[in-house]
C-alpha cells in the first residue's frame, strides 16, 4: 500500500514548537493540493499560536491519494497521536487501488464518513475542507462542487464535524475557477495588481507546470492562501474545542454543521 512507501517521509512531518501550557494537536490529511499547501498550513498554525499555547502539527499528504488510502493511518493516529482537530482535504482522485471499480461520490461518502466517525469517536473535531474547483469543473449557483455538497451532507449528520470553505481563498467571488486574483498584502503583485493562484494545468497551485510531487520552484500564492485558510479554520476549531471543555458549557460538544456531487483526479 502506498502509505508504507511514504511512511518514512510522512513520519518526519510532525512540527512541535513546544513550550508550557496546553497545546492543540492539528492534523492534516490530503492529496496533492494539501501537499502543495502544507508548508503554509504549518507556518500559519505555529505563527498564530506563537505567543499563546503552541500547537503541534501532523501532516499526512500525498499526491493522487483518496480518503480510502488513509483510513488505516487515520485510525492509528487517532489512537496514538490524539489530534484535537483533523482537516481532511481531498479534491477527487480515483487512481488508487482502493478506488478501483467504485463510483467517486459513493466511495468518498463511505470512506470520509468512516474517517469522521473514527476521529470524532476519539474526541477529535473534524474539518471537511472544500477544494477549489478545477478549470473544467462546474459549480452550482452557490459556488459549490459536488464534493463540496457532499461535505455539507456529512457534516450535517455528524457531531464535531464542520465544513472549511478554504477553497474560496483561491477562487472567484462566485466560487468558480480563477487563474489569477487581486494581490493580498505581502504578495508580489504582477501586471494589473494580480497574482497567479492556479497552475497552467488548471488543477494545482504552482504558477509553472512541474512534474508530479515536485516542489514549486517559485513562490506559489495559491498554495500559500489555501494552506493558510485551512490553518485558520483549524485554529478556530481548536479554540472552540478548548472552550467546549469549560465546566458548565452544556454537554461539552460544539457542532458546526453546514447546509446540505463527479470530480477528476487532482494528483
Amino acid at each position: 500500500m502506498f502509505v508504507a512507501a511514504v511512511a518514512l517521509v510522512l513520519g518526519a512531518l510532525v512540527i512541535d514548537h513546544a513550550r508550557t501550557g496546553p497545546r492543540a494537536r492539528i492534523a492534516l490529511w490530503g492529496d496533492s493540493l494539501a501537499w502543495e499547501s502544507q508548508g503554509s498550513f504549518a507556518q500559519t498554525v505555529t505563527a498564530e499560536h506563537r505567543d499563546s499555547a503552541p500547537a503541534r502539527v501532523l501532516m499526512r499528504t500525498w499526491g493522487g491519494t483518496a480518503p480510502c488510502d488513509w483510513l488505516t493511518d487515520i485510525r492509528d493516529q487517532s489512537r496514538r497521536w490524539h489530534p484535537t482537530v483533523a482537516a481532511l482535504a481531498f479534491s477527487g482522485n480515483q487512481g488508487s487501488d482502493c478506488m478501483r471499480g467504485r463510483d467517486l461520490l459513493s466511495a468518498y461518502r463511505q470512506d470520509v464518513t468512516a474517517a469522521v466517525e473514527q476521529l470524532t469517536a476519539a474526541g477529535t473535531t473534524v474539518l471537511l475542507v472544500e477544494a477549489p474547483p478545477r478549470r473544467d469543473q462546474p459549480v452550482d449557483a452557490a459556488g459549490l462542487t459536488p464534493l463540496d455538497r457532499l461535505w455539507r451532507e456529512i457534516a450535517a449528520s455528524h457531531p464535531r464535524t464542520q465544513v472549511a470553505p478554504a477553497g474560496r481563498a483561491v477562487s472567484a467571488d462566485d466560487g468558480r475557477f480563477a487563474p489569477t486574483l487581486p494581490c493580498d498584502r505581502g504578495e508580489t503583485c504582477g501586471p494589473g495588481g494580480m497574482v497567479t493562484v492556479r497552475s497552467p494545468d488548471g488543477t494545482h497551485f504552482c504558477p509553472s507546470v512541474e512534474p508530479p510531487m515536485t516542489p514549486c520552484p517559485v513562490v506559489s500564492p495559491g498554495a500559500a492562501r489555501y494552506g493558510a485558510a485551512i490553518a485558520r479554520e483549524a485554529l478556530a476549531a481548536a479554540d472552540g474545542a478548548a472552550a467546549d471543555t469549560i465546566p458548565g458549557d452544556g454537554d461539552g460538544r460544539r457542532i458546526a454543521n453546514a447546509d446540505a456531487g463527479a470530480a477528476l483526479p487532482a494528483g
